[in-house]
């Protein structure tokens, strides 16, 4: 799907690696979670389903 160094959210300028370690760093879980912490998919939502794939992947490995 995405490479670490691919923009998922174009309107914030966060790159998929950079979306992994803040999900690992700080702990989040859900996508409340990611978005407070990041706003991601908070402008035009559109890669909001990618970011939910990208955590659940993510809490997988955990």
């Amino acid at each position: 799907m995405f490479e670490d160094r691919d923009f998922v959210c174009k309107h914030m300028l966060i790159r998929k690696r950079d979306l992994v370690k803040t999900i690992h760093e700080k702990g989040l879980k859900t996508m409340d979670d990611v978005q407070d912490e990041t706003n991601i998919a908070t402008i035009c939502g559109s890669c909001y389903a990618d970011v939910e794939e990208i955590l659940e992947e993510e809490l997988k490995k955990v």
